[in-house]
């Protein structure tokens, strides 16, 4: 049996139309793919930020307990430098110096204070004071040192701040 050139014609045509879906069903399965993906890569991004957050609060947590330890450390230097014993002071000292250094490694740095302008995002003032030797808002006294890890305030100074005598006296 021989085909004639129309049943030809409508085979192609029957094939080209076939060959059109196909092309659009692969077009809209390579967008859903590619929206999957994009989904994925969001969803990968996200946790891992997540455990990042997670692994940083946790360090943070313990570098708190590490430095209140050192706090501790400090007053039983200051404790024991009263008792006649410098042994012990000696010792003391050393386990802090030792403690400093493991900090330090970790990127923990002290906030400097006294003397520097009180700057809210990094000092807690506890109390002003009329002071005339300073310029108002400056640090005049640390009361507990702050810390930072890297450069994230972990605990803020706690401090005393200068502040100018407002009241005039009458014979001005």
């Amino acid at each position: 049996m021989v085909e004639t050139d129309h049943d030809v014609d409508t085979e192609i045509g029957i094939l080209k139309e076939q060959l059109k879906k196909n092309q659009a069903k692969a077009e809209e399965n390579l967008n859903k793919y590619k929206y999957l993906l994009a989904d994925y890569d969001n969803y990968r991004k996200s946790i891992e930020k997540e455990s990042e957050m997670i692994v940083r609060r946790e360090i943070e947590k313990f570098v708190m307990k590490m430095i209140y330890l050192r706090d501790d450390y400090v007053r039983a230097i200051e404790i024991a430098k009263s008792s006649d014993n410098p042994a012990l002071v000696n010792g003391l000292e050393s386990t802090l110096k030792n403690l400093d250094n493991i900090l330090k490694e970790e990127s923990v740095n002290e906030i400097e204070a006294v003397g520097k302008t009180f700057n809210p995002n990094i000092h807690e003032v506890i109390s002003f004071v009329v002071n005339d030797e300073y310029p108002e808002n400056i640090i005049t006294v640390e009361i507990r040192k702050g810390y930072m890890l890297s450069d994230r305030v972990i605990r803020p100074s706690l401090v005393e701040v200068s502040k100018k005598n407002d009241i005039k006296s009458n014979g001005e």
